[in-house]
């Protein structure tokens, strides 16, 4: 088992955590070093317009981290990756994904109703 001191590259844990938590701010990006495709998702979360550009990127970084393709800017991979906890995040983004389908399926089939009403009666 190497010391701290050997370890190359960034923590894999703390890496999805801040993509987790900050990800739409590029949080996990500047962590490992890859700050101008940071300040990119920061800015595009900032201007609000684009924020669902830097939401869909944070995703698809995260899934990059979870199953381990996910590099340091210097081309390190990151250490200590816990692949249940990848696993987890993958489940929890495809039940969150597929949770807002239902949901905007739903008000979108409600909102159908209620104009069909309205135009009946």
């Amino acid at each position: 088992m190497d010391s701290l001191d050997n370890l190359k590259g960034k923590n894999w844990v703390a890496t999805m955590a801040l993509c987790w938590a900050l990800g739409v701010f590029g949080a996990h990006r500047f962590y490992t070093g890859k700050s101008g495709t940071a300040w990119a998702i920061a800015i595009l979360t900032i201007t609000g317009v684009f924020s669902p550009i830097a939401l869909i990127w944070t995703v698809v970084d995260g899934i990059r981290i979870a199953v381990g393709q996910f590099q340091h800017a210097d081309g390190s991979d990151l250490y200590e990756r816990l692949p249940v906890l990848g696993y987890m995040y993958i489940a929890v983004v495809v039940l969150g994904l597929l949770t807002t389908l239902l949901y905007s399926a739903a008000v979108f089939a409600l909102i159908g109703t209620f104009i069909g009403a309205s135009m009946a009666g």
